[in-house]
């Protein structure tokens, strides 16, 4: 599967997501972001209690395990963290396809503006105050005062207007911001207050004459767009004399050495964060990050004390991990995580057409691939939100239990009609996978579908999505991380689609009427209630449309070292727990990570 991390933006889900070789439940692809991706990559301001609330029987975030209160954090060491896949265009905001694993080393070097708590609720983290006006037009962030990038210029108004200028404006990011009002000049309206502080206005399409309510708009500055990087860094990378895999921020770590599959970052001495009992951080000295995109190589580089750390959702790890609870401790990520499924093109016939969608979706035997692929352990899905996520309905009208019977009868009546049924199947190279497509083939085409299953590498799948090549029929891909509805707008709202060849972060070129209205809906409802009634509906149209066949929903792990310690114990200068996964499913905080000595 491949996550789509790519949308960062708080994600952008986890939009996109993450990408991986062997990833959870039939799914290969984005992610984040927002994913988003994402990430989505999500601290509320103060100001805005009701409005990014979860709903009330939201299950909590998974809590710290109880024997780190025991210990006594000790500064110094080094870790080896591994991780799924490399990242694509290192490392300015505006252009780096980021993954989770892409957040999880990005986040070593840039803060973030907020960042989204253990309370499902976004916390200013870079930023003193994030708040908006009365009806969620305007939102006015002020800047922490007597912070300095690692190059020694200023975090302030001005540094952050030209990081949202350029990651807002960049192809990536700028499509997930149709609704920010935007300048004659296409630059998005952001006007400087003062020294520290600016405000962000919201515009219909763009339109600054037109506002939109936007009352989760903060969410979207936890993830990639709310990275801020030093501009004096950013002004030399664009002009040449400035290197871009030497990213520059404010972070904890400051990069020491880059190559496509090794990162090391070493502590930032003069970083401003601190932990909750005032002590200075980060803990580490060193942090080396690898790429490992086979989740079996990782265990066993971890059992053999080749590394420290990695983040897993294939389902058999997690299980074997978890039967050695105490000689490698395991973090869980099972709610508001990724669904696994086939991402579907509807540009390509015949996945233009529901009968197909819907007969393919029928035809899969969702217990049967997690047994054979996952141990057993996560739950078959029937839409795109998971467990904790407004939205999610036990019951969205599309059975989870293989019906053969229907499925065929679908087809038939699409063959007497238009002819033949063929698709091409993607997936990536994976033991796994290749087990996951061979009971898809098998499934489809006993249902009188022609399956042609073709292997793409890891590094295409999320381009050969953004672009609608002529391959991208039908792919393994996981997805749609989040808390609340709004984080999906651009993944599926018909705003961001686009034809084929050309770049839509509405990837399988969704556009359904009924489905924008929900979503427009969903963007300006400040009651958490109304809004996750609106979502249920979204979930109820995606089950009757069939527009992606889901699979089942994604749990990660981190296992470790039994001496790594400090997972979700990060805290925003509040007070209050960042969420590990920091809507990017699989990624953690380094911040407070620290190691016996």
């Amino acid at each position: 599967m491949v996550v789509a991390a790519l949308a960062s933006f708080a994600l952008i889900a986890g939009a996109c997501g993450n990408k991986k070789n062997d990833s959870s439940s039939g799914t290969d692809a984005p992610a984040s972001a927002t994913t988003t991706a994402t990430a989505v990559t999500e601290a509320q301001s103060t100001a805005t209690p009701a409005v990014t609330d979860a709903p009330a029987t939201t299950p909590p975030p998974t809590e710290p395990p109880t024997t780190v209160a025991t210990l006594k954090a000790v500064p110094g060491g080094k870790i080896i963290v591994a991780g799924e896949a490399k990242v694509a265009s290192p490392w300015t905001p505006a252009k780096m396809q980021c993954d989770s694993y892409c957040q999880e080393r990005a986040r070593t070097f840039f803060d973030p503006l907020v960042a989204l708590g253990s309370d499902n609720k976004v916390h200013p983290f870079l930023a003193e105050s994030v708040t908006p006006n009365a009806d969620y037009t305007v939102w006015t962030v002020k800047m922490r005062s007597g912070i300095k990038f690692t190059d020694g210029t200023d975090v302030n108004a001005d540094a952050a207007i030209f990081n949202l200028q350029a990651t807002g404006t960049g192809l990536l990011v700028s499509a997930a911001l149709t609704d920010v009002a935007k300048n004659p000049d296409k630059s998005l309206k952001i006007d400087k207050v003062d020294e520290l502080t600016f405000t962000i206005s919201t515009g219909k399409g763009g339109d600054a004459a037109n506002p939109v309510s936007w009352p989760t708009f903060d969410f979207y500055l936890a993830g990639q767009l709310g990275m801020i990087a030093s501009p004096t860094w950013l002004k030399g990378v664009a002009d040449g004399t400035a290197d871009e895999t030497k990213a520059v921020g404010s972070g904890p770590f400051i990069i020491d050495s880059y190559s496509d599959d090794k990162l090391v970052v070493k502590k930032n001495p003069n970083y401003w964060g601190k932990s909750a009992d005032g002590t200075q951080l980060p803990y580490l000295d060193e942090v080396e990050f690898r790429v490992i995109d086979d989740s079996e190589v990782a265990q066993k580089a971890l059992e053999a004390g080749d590394i420290d750390a990695f983040s897993t959702s294939t389902g058999l790890t997690v299980k074997a991990f978890r039967d050695q609870a105490d000689k490698y401790p395991m973090e869980e990520q099972s709610n508001f995580g990724e669904t696994g499924f086939v991402i579907l093109d509807h540009e390509k016939p015949p996945m233009d057409d529901a009968r197909v969608r819907c007969a393919l979706a029928m035809a899969i035997d969702r217990q049967e691939m997690i047994d054979a692929t996952e141990g057993g352990i996560q739950k078959p899905a029937n839409g795109p939100f998971s467990p904790g996520q407004e939205g999610y309905l036990d019951d969205n009208g599309l059975p989870t239990a293989q019906d053969l019977v229907g499925a065929k009868a679908l087809i038939d009546a699409y063959v007497a009609e238009k002819g033949p049924v063929s698709i091409k199947f993607g997936k990536t190279t994976s033991a796994t996978n290749e087990t996951r497509a061979e009971l898809l083939k098998g499934y489809w085409e006993s249902i009188g579908v022609n399956v042609e299953v073709q292997t793409v590498e890891q590094s295409s799948f999320i381009t050969n999505a953004l672009f609608g090549v002529p391959d991208f029929m039908a792919y393994l891909w996981r997805q749609h991380a989040g808390v609340n509805v709004d984080n999906q707008y651009f993944w599926w709202h018909s705003a961001g689609a686009h034809p084929d060849g050309e770049l839509s972060l509405n990837f399988a070129r969704i556009r359904d009427p009924k489905l924008d209205s929900l979503l427009d809906q969903a963007r300006s409802e400040a009651d958490p209630v109304k809004r996750t009634a609106i979502a249920e509906d979204i979930n109820r149209e995606f089950g009757k449309e069939c527009h992606f066949l889901p699979i089942a929903w994604t749990i990660w792990g981190v296992p470790h070292a039994a001496k790594v310690h400090g997972f979700q114990t990060t805290t925003a200068p509040d007070g209050t727990i960042v969420l590990d996964g920091a809507g990017f499913s699989g990624s953690f905080w380094l911040n407070s990570i620290w190691v016996e000595q």
